[in-house]
């Protein structure tokens, strides 16, 4: 009897040991999945805010560089300034 006994209970206690083991790297996984989910959320939260300033600012230099009353040499910078956005919001040439 001892001898069946024995490796029962042994298995017994590491089937309860793997299951716990699996149950708490599991809930582990599941929260750090959380939290990055949220950190996605308020990035991409952020990046909308980021081209709605984006857009705003090119409206404004394209208002800049149109009026009549801005010299030339300002209007180019302005019309260099909105290409440079364009082209860093087409790109996705943002910083990380």
């Amino acid at each position: 009897m001892i001898r069946l006994g024995l490796p029962v209970i042994v298995l017994l206690v590491g089937t309860g040991w793997f299951a716990w083991a699996s149950y708490r790297r599991a809930a582990l996984a599941e929260r750090a999945l959380a939290e990055v989910n949220a950190e996605h959320r308020a990035l991409m939260h952020e990046v909308r805010t980021l081209e709605r300033a984006v857009a705003a600012a090119e409206q404004g230099l394209r208002t800049l560089s149109s009026h009549p009353s801005v010299p030339r040499d300002v209007a180019v910078t302005a019309d260099l300034t909105l290409a440079d956005i364009r082209r860093l919001v087409e790109r996705k040439e943002l910083d990380e």
